[in-house]
């Protein structure tokens, strides 16, 4: 792109972000004085619109006049109890759930190993869409020149398949970037084909491949930080044959299998940038590895996800990164709906989908010992965690998403949340409850303590053997047995009951192992054999041996 395009473009993108500071900013700000009159206002649209469906008839919507009467005649829902509605509507077309043909199905693992399929109509779309437009102008605004240079944009498939109906299902991140406005698609550096590859280790090179071509790239956003660890490790493994690609343009060189179509596809970027691949030459030279801070000295922010299990990458993820360089979060956001807007970038505050979705809360400790009443906004309190639970416009009503999220603060009078866990992210063998964020700050702790970094590793508990394993990948050379004390002492301080069941011998203490280099990325190429999308990839720390496949132990070092 030539100066004088890039010129229009980033004016262009300038006075967009005007419009969407003064159109639609502003009513999100007027909404959040009065968040409890908006989610009303919400809720009394997403009935008005589905009443006519066998859903709405069985609960009679039409008599629902309040928030009040809503939570009384409506039943809190996991997928499995909605999922007779949404297949009936998929092999009938009859208006089982949503009124309406749904324009595709975002598709997401289910807790049975039945893919779960949440419809999304157009109008769910445009309220991605609207949502998207305040994230950028937060980033645009917070973050001078995220936008000056071009966007190396990472999402999932928009479309992996068809259902029996004909219907496609996918991801809304790939329909999203599908559909984003002109001025913002002339600044990404990926082909949208490129995420409809299967094979993910020849995505991954050829996305490494496409990004060091490009000098000005000013933003990295997807919503895994894995995935960006992923890509700088495969630019320093495969160096010498990317910096050839960038050198020729021979997509040969790259050691991978492309048909003739898959070629013709990437034909744009295959112009030969020799003057580009002396560059990458000598910066390999002179620093012995090519961090994204090097390659793209133009780079202002990422944008990721930094909440939860994600936050343990971020270390590895800085190393790549200088010090100025923001790392924002991409919000809570599923393949069921989009929780939150991040509307300060400094402290990564997300305000809830207000105008979208309607919300209800419940405190963890309450929820866990049975009680299933529910919070409104309004009624959260700083600092406590809370499960969530949604209404959406697209058909899920009252649904545990089985999501553990944190209010972190205030915007206008709403609060912010953050997301911090599954809550299938705990376990109890005989009373400890021992939740996943305790395992993830105890290895946190140890690690600190021992001076190595500890981005890999997963706690497993055995219902046989009334035992835990923590299972870890690292580099760097540390005593076992050591750290499994320390381990422990941490889990007791965090956890009371863990530390007296295990005491008196109800549990043993969890003992450590270490695994051999690679097994992690193994167990995710195994997870996404099995179903689970890429870009959605996560690690839950703490499960049962029951609920995990892979063979951990086939993958210890032999001298634990």
């Amino acid at each position: 792109m030539s100066y004088y395009s890039t010129s229009i473009t980033n004016g262009l993108m300038q006075l967009k972000m005007l419009l969407v500071k003064h159109l639609i900013l502003h009513q999100l700000i007027k909404d959040g004085d009065t968040p409890d009159t908006c989610q009303a206002d919400v809720l009394k649209r997403i009935l008005e619109r589905n009443k006519d469906t066998e859903f709405a008839k069985h609960y009679d919507f039409t008599s629902i006049t309040n928030i009040s009467d809503f939570i009384k005649r409506i039943p809190i829902h996991d997928y499995e109890e909605l999922r007779p509605y949404i297949e009936k509507q998929i092999a009938t077309g009859e208006y089982s759930i949503i009124p309406g043909k749904p324009v595709m199905y975002a598709q997401t693992s289910g807790t049975t190993g039945k893919p779960k399929y949440v419809p999304i109509l157009k109008s769910t779309i445009e309220s991605y869409k609207q949502t998207q437009r305040i994230s950028s102008y937060t980033q645009y605004r917070d973050i001078p020149g995220i936008f000056s240079g071009k966007i190396l944009a990472i999402v999932s498939p928009a479309i992996e398949g068809h259902l029996s109906n004909g219907t496609p299902y996918g991801s809304m991140s790939g329909l999203v970037y599908q559909n984003m406005p002109d001025v913002i698609l002339s600044k990404y550096v990926l082909p949208t084909e490129i995420f409809d590859l299967t094979d993910y280790e020849t995505k991954y090179r050829l996305i490494a491949a496409f990004a060091l071509r490009e000098n000005d790239i000013s933003c990295l956003a997807t919503a895994n930080p894995s995935t960006l660890i992923r890509i700088s490790e495969v630019i320093n493994q495969h160096s010498e044959q990317l910096i050839e690609f960038v050198k020729t343009g021979n997509l040969d060189v790259l050691g991978i299998a492309l048909n003739s179509e898959q070629k013709n596809q990437f034909t744009l970027y295959r112009n030969p940038k020799p003057q580009r691949a002396i560059l990458l030459k000598t910066l390999q030279e002179d620093k012995g590895e090519l961090r994204f801070c090097d390659i793209w000295p133009c780079l202002k922010g990422v944008v990721t996800w930094t909440s939860g299990n994600c936050a343990l990458l971020l270390p590895k993820l800085r190393k790549q990164l200088l010090p100025e360089i923001r790392v924002v979060e991409m919000g809570y956001l599923s393949s069921e709906f989009r929780g939150t807007i991040t509307i300060d970038c400094e402290q990564n505050f997300g305000i809830p989908t207000i105008q979208d979705n309607f919300f209800e809360f419940a405190e963890v400790d309450s929820w866990d010992n049975g009680n299933q009443n529910t919070l409104l906004l309004s009624q959260l309190e700083a600092g406590r965690k809370y499960y969530i639970i949604v209404t959406t416009p697209h058909g899920l009503y009252r649904y545990f998403i089985n999501d553990i999220i944190v209010v972190t603060g205030c915007f206008q009078n709403t609060p912010t949340i953050a997301f911090v866990q599954k809550g299938k992210g705990f376990t109890n063998l005989t009373g400890e409850k021992l939740y996943e964020s305790q395992v993830i700050a105890a290895v946190q702790e140890t690690a600190k303590a021992h001076g190595i970094v500890a981005e890999l590793f997963i706690m497993l508990a055995d219902k046989n053997d009334f035992s835990y394993r923590l299972y870890l990948e690292s580099t760097y050379v540390f005593d076992v047995l050591d750290f499994a004390r320390q381990l422990n002492t941490y889990l007791g301080e965090l956890n009371i009951e863990y530390l007296s069941k295990a005491q008196s011998g109800r549990i043993k203490f969890a003992d450590v192992k270490r695994l051999k280099s690679g097994t992690f990325e193994a167990y995710k190429a195994f997870c996404i054999k099995a179903g689970q999308r890429e870009g959605q990839f996560k690690v839950l720390k703490l499960q049962y041996y029951s609920d995990v496949q892979f063979p951990f132990e086939e993958h210890i070092e032999p001298w634990n």
